[in-house]
């Protein structure tokens, strides 16, 4: 089994790994990173399920990639190939591999100040310094180069379809956040937007 093949697989789980890494070490200094303000739109009750169930499937199939198994949770339409070149898989190789270096610069600038949830209550500093000098939303923007990458890599009707779902799911997420910024940091987050592009 080549390398190659394995590295979405791979690189996905360094991601996992990092980033939970990362909240055990924030957790034991005492700074909590998740939302503690227990307001959730009603639609993410019935969201969350199906987003649980599209990430199993989702993971099923990158391993099944990875490992080479012939067994497909999906039917073959939504997982034969649409392009077979080679310079297509190191294209998506190099994507996922630029989605970890800013992953993990991402992880490093944010220091103390990772939060999941927009909480005005649990909001840490504004950053912007390192990479958030050159992007308002790094941490998102590797996840897009991750998801791109990956639909390079494996050019399957359902990869493609899953890295379009994720970069608009993403945007709408930034929109958000971006609100709740300017509301909670005024206007130090606005000047900072007039610097720094949303994604360059």
């Amino acid at each position: 089994m080549e390398f190659l093949s394995i590295f979405p697989f791979v690189s996905f789980l360094f991601l996992v790994t990092s980033l939970i890494a990362r909240i055990i070490y924030l957790r034991k200094k005492g700074i909590s990173v998740s939302s503690k303000s227990g307001e959730k739109p009603k639609i993410l009750v019935f969201l969350y399920p199906i987003f649980v169930v599209f990430f199993l499937v989702w993971l099923a199939e990158l391993a099944r990639l990875a490992f080479q198994f012939s067994l497909s949770v999906l039917p073959e339409l939504l997982t034969k190939s649409l392009f077979n070149f080679q310079w297509l898989r190191y294209a998506g190789a190099i994507l996922i591999f630029i989605s970890l270096v800013f992953w993990v610069l991402t992880l490093l600038d944010f220091r103390h100040s990772l939060r999941f949830g927009l909480d005005g209550k649990n909001q840490g500093e504004l950053v912007t310094r390192g990479v958030f000098s050159q992007s308002r939303n790094p941490f998102f923007l590797s996840i897009d180069f991750f998801f791109t990458g990956l639909a390079l890599f494996h050019p399957s009707i359902f990869f493609l379809m899953m890295a379009l779902l994720a970069l608009i799911s993403i945007h709408f997420f930034i929109l958000k956040e971006e609100k709740f910024l300017r509301k909670h940091y005024g206007e130090a987050y606005r000047k900072y937007q007039e610097k720094v592009g949303r994604y360059f």
